[in-house]
């Protein structure tokens, strides 16, 4: 027997060197007290220390259930019977699901499958749990936008949505809820067929990117937003029936070009255009005069002293991705961009300057480059 008493099943939570606690299916079933080596003094299956193997069965097969049916509906899990949402809860802080949103309810997924998902995915399978807890939620912001496809970085998504209020009224609020003023949300909302969501309309949800987030990161929404139909009247409709400040809406208004071809030339247009530079043409068809090759180039600009330069956006993806390499190594997709660049020459272009995702987004390496490439900045301010 140890010389210390045994402690008392009144109080589970000591753990001395003698407690032994067994496992069944990775809940904890029947903690058991060693009095000696031949003595077990066993703990009721019933006692809160612990539960039987027979309910940990049936709260594991629960749990599975719940992770299941989410994912095959493409969201996150959540369940309203207490002891099941606690049972999420305790996978979570032991590292085998992510807690997804901390508000109410609390979101789960696994952390394999949740990390399969991009960052766009990720915040539908937020808003598609709340949904189903909040049925009348209008979502808007990047829910929204990337409900529609509307392009963007990912670097925006924090894991926060937007949902629509109908008053200023004292909701608890949170860091992975953003509660927007818009009296009128429910006679605009509309039911997305493809998400499941109700949402705000494209144009308020462009208006609502445009107030939320920089020139450079807004501008990709309404490039890409255009691309797919939405129209300036549109914008401009929804604009005249709010009772804000739709000055950012205006000047996106005067720089969205549906010809961008991606996200990261929209955001490079927009860097440009907020570092003050004259701005360039976009998507400009070139040939080379000795092979014939045809090129569409992203960034050209005729300088008055009678020089062109181009740039080109160079996203990652363009090296590593299987689809954008056709399946050729780095060192075939570098040699064939030095060859396009040799041809873009010959074409006429003095100079060909490239910019990654990481200069464009600090800003300060595309600043650099292009006024070294002699590109003049604006006079007007504008």
């Amino acid at each position: 027997m140890p010389s210390e008493p045994l402690p008392s099943v009144d109080n589970p939570h000591t753990t001395p060197p003698w407690v032994e606690t067994r496992y069944f299916n990775g809940f904890q079933a029947i903690p058991i007290l060693r009095a000696s080596s031949n003595h077990i003094i066993q703990i009721p299956a019933s006692h809160p220390a612990g539960f039987s193997t027979v309910d940990g069965m049936k709260t594991h097969k629960a749990i599975a259930q719940i992770l299941h049916e989410a994912q095959s509906e493409q969201r996150c899990a959540y369940s309203k019977v207490p002891s099941e949402q606690l049972a999420l809860q305790r996978r979570a802080q032991a590292g085998e699901l992510i807690n997804t949103y901390r508000g109410s309810p609390s979101l789960y997924a696994e952390q394999r499958y949740w990390n399969t998902l991009t960052p766009p995915d990720q915040t539908l399978h937020i808003a598609k749990a709340l949904a189903v807890a909040h049925p009348k939620w209008i979502f808007g912001g990047l829910v929204a936008a990337s409900a529609y496809g509307f392009e963007h970085q990912w670097c925006l998504h924090d894991g926060s949505v937007s949902v629509m209020t109908q008053n200023h009224g004292s909701e608890q609020r949170h860091s992975q809820l953003r509660r927007v003023y818009m009296p009128q949300a429910s006679s605009l909302a509309v039911h997305d067929s493809t998400s499941g969501l109700l949402l705000m309309p494209p144009a308020h949800t462009l208006i609502e990117c445009a107030r939320t987030y920089d020139f450079r990161f807004a501008l990709p929404f309404f490039d890409s937003a255009f691309a797919k139909g939405v129209s300036t009247e549109q914008i401009l409709t929804a604009c005249s029936t709010l009772r804000t400040d739709c000055t950012p809406v205006f000047r996106l208004l005067q720089h969205t070009n549906p010809h961008s071809e991606n996200g990261g030339e929209s955001l490079m247009r927009g860097t440009i255009y907020e570092e003050q530079f004259v701005m360039p043409q976009i998507q400009v068809p070139v040939k080379d005069p000795q092979t014939g090759a045809a090129y569409r180039v992203d960034f050209v600009w005729r300088l008055n002293d009678g020089r062109i330069v181009v740039a080109e956006y160079d996203g990652t993806e363009k090296y590593v991705n299987p689809n954008m390499t056709d399946n050729r190594s780095i060192q075939q997709v570098v040699a064939k961009e030095r060859e396009r660049d040799a041809g873009l020459q010959r074409a006429g272009a003095n100079e060909v300057v490239h910019l990654t995702f990481s200069e464009v987004y600090e800003k300060t390496p595309l600043r650099i480059k292009l006024l070294k490439a002699g590109i003049p900045l604006r006079g007007d301010g504008a």
